[in-house]
């Protein structure tokens, strides 16, 4: 089973990213990027991450979070 499991669901204009699993470094942290910057390409600058379902985050994980925010930020989301 993957580390990560992020599934999306739209409310809206806003993209919701249902995560559930451990946003670590390696795997976790590459399906969180890989994610938000299709949506980025695709257009999608509206998005929440759910985090409801990560049952843990290590420092490679929150370096991730705080990257995608600014990567949307910097899009305008």
């Amino acid at each position: 089973m993957a580390e990560l499991n992020i599934s999306e669901r739209q409310a809206g204009d806003v993209t919701i990213l249902d995560m559930e699993g451990k946003v670590t470094i390696g795997e976790g942290s590459v399906a969180l990027r890989n994610t938000i910057r299709r949506l980025l390409g695709e257009g999608k600058k509206k998005i929440l991450l759910n985090l409801g379902g990560v049952g843990y985050v290590d420092s490679s994980g929150i370096g991730e979070l705080v990257s995608s925010f600014t990567a949307v930020n910097k899009e305008g989301g």
